[in-house]
């Protein structure tokens, strides 16, 4: 009897799904009928698009192979929405510069929406005036040279951490866990610069947020079917990050609570003094409030923990897969230091390592934090490579393509030679557009100094203090060929497996009241 009770009412919800898509099929068809000449794309199918071209392999991968069949600016069709995907400079120069105020706006998508409060966070938020307003405050108060320059001994503590943690690896003869020594001190880098101590839930912090990113990294169906929200509701992906983000408001009040009764009158201003100052500046064009505060510190967390281990990571893994690279990128920083009386490597010390910073740019154009960037979303009707792109058209930059496209780089694209960038004046701003590891425009990651910072200083220091060899198998040490280098994606791509190296004593850490 419930199979006949049920039969009926599963037609009733099959009806009703098919006229949806039929409504939305015609609404698509008369919005776009006056557009003129779309990009190129692939094979849809009904209702779905082309989903089912992306269910196998990593979508940064898949995107550059389906764009060398379609096309420097292809249109992908996800459910009910169209994806424009640019994988040349030519199309990315047109988004980011030609028309980057049309692209500058962000599809309000369900994971932002929820946890960074109503998207008033850095990242999503519409954009307009607060945008405007929040941007400026990143470009003058929070990320400015001086600024990041200031939380220089944060760094120097954190770092002397890893560095006694990767000396007593070297005593046992041990392999490290670079990937966990690497996150941590990301993350209390990031805690430390924001609110001035180690937040007591700072671990429940990062687990939330990495909850969030891999739910995120999923296509959710409410993004991709805009007419079935719902579905996100009975699914309970809208209540998981509900639950997520009052977790992490819960945090982030307390946090807050314990800064302002803690608060000092010193010089040094940690990312929440400046925040809960502007809060109570009259002369804020858009008033600050303080869940504008904590989408921002939780933006902040997001974009400055795993992005600047995961750079730190695969450089330490393309310098161990290619050992000439790491040697004269050792020797570099090891001549440098020997002219340094007190053996202390410093940010001064960091400026004078030209090598580095071309190793560096190199592991970035292979392995961009966001491959596929944050995505834009067209404000009106654009014209872009002799296609028109209508208004509401979602639009990613395969950063990851461009930075292995042939075309550009030579038929070594695939290669790590950092000797590449020597002589030119590539730099991370977005000044040159078949390399945007941070992406270019309004829309421009505005933390690249905070985050480069500790990336620069933890590679010196972990080259300078020790040899690195892989894990010995068999009673053998790993050739350099056999390391994995697999990805795993989610809103940034990390290595799938963890990378873990024995770390070998060169030079003897200096006291521990020198390195702080």
């Amino acid at each position: 009897m419930a199979d006949l009770h049920l039969t009926p009412l599963f037609l009733l919800l099959l009806l009703l799904l098919t006229f949806f898509f039929f409504i939305a099929g015609l609404r698509k068809l008369f919005r776009n009928s006056g557009t003129g000449r779309l990009p190129p794309g692939p094979s849809k199918l009904p209702i779905i698009g082309s989903l089912h071209l992306l269910r196998k392999g990593l979508l940064h991968r898949t995107l550059r192979d389906l764009a060398g069949v379609h096309g420097p600016l292809m249109l992908v069709r996800l459910g009910q929405v169209d994806l424009a995907v640019a994988s040349s400079p030519e199309a990315a120069m047109q988004i980011t510069k030609a028309h980057d105020l049309n692209f500058a706006y962000r599809p309000q998508l369900l994971s932002p929406s929820i946890l960074c409060y109503g998207c008033t966070d850095i990242g999503f938020a519409p954009y307009g005036g607060y945008w405007r307003q929040i941007r400026k405050i990143c470009a003058t108060e929070l990320f400015n040279a001086n600024r990041v320059k200031s939380f220089f001994a944060i760094r120097a503590e954190e770092l002397a951490k890893l560095l006694r943690v990767a000396a007593e690896a070297a005593e046992d003869g041990r392999p490290l866990n670079v990937n966990h020594e690497l996150t941590t001190l990301s993350n209390n880098v990031v805690c430390r610069a924001s609110f001035g101590f180690k937040c007591p839930e700072q671990d429940a912090l990062i687990a939330i947020i990495k909850d969030v990113m891999m739910l995120a990294s999923g296509f959710c169906v409410g993004d991709l079917f805009p007419s079935l929200k719902l579905v996100d509701l009975i699914s309970g992906l809208a209540s998981k990050l509900k639950k997520l983000h009052r977790k992490a408001d819960e945090i982030l009040d307390a946090a807050i609570e314990e800064h302002q009764k803690n608060q000092s009158e010193g010089d040094e201003k940690d990312l929440l003094d400046i925040l809960l100052l502007l809060k109570d500046d009259g002369t804020m064009e858009i008033p600050i409030t303080f869940d504008n505060i904590k989408a921002v510190i939780l933006d902040i967390f997001t974009g400055g923990t795993e992005t600047s281990s995961t750079v730190v990571e695969w450089t330490m893994s393309e310098l161990m897969r290619n050992p000439e690279v790491m040697a004269k990128a050792q020797a570099e920083v090891r001549e440098v230091m020997r002219r340094r009386p007190r053996g202390l490597v410093n940010e001064e010390v960091v400026g004078e390592l030209h090598y580095l910073k071309l190793v560096i740019k190199e592991s970035l154009r292979l392995h961009p934090p966001l491959p596929l960037l944050v995505p834009r979303e067209a404000k009106e009707t654009c014209r872009v490579l002799d296609y028109d792109l209508p208004a509401g058209t979602r639009v990613v930059i395969n950063a990851w393509a461009l930075g292995r496209d042939p075309s550009y780089w030579g038929d070594d694209a695939e290669q790590f030679r950092p000797e590449r960038f020597e002589g030119t004046a590539f730099d991370f701003r977005g000044n040159h557009l078949e390399y945007l590891p941070f992406g270019a425009g309004r829309r421009i990651c505005p933390g690249i100094a905070f985050g480069m910072a500790t990336v620069d200083l933890a590679l010196a220091q972990m080259l300078f203090y020790f040899d690195w060899e892989l894990p010995r198998r068999a009673g053998a040490t790993s050739p350099p060929e056999e390391l994995n280098m697999e990805e795993l994606f989610g809103s940034s791509v990390v290595r799938k497996e963890e990378l873990r190296l024995v770390p070998v004593f060169r030079y003897p850490l200096p006291p521990r009241e020198l390195m702080q």
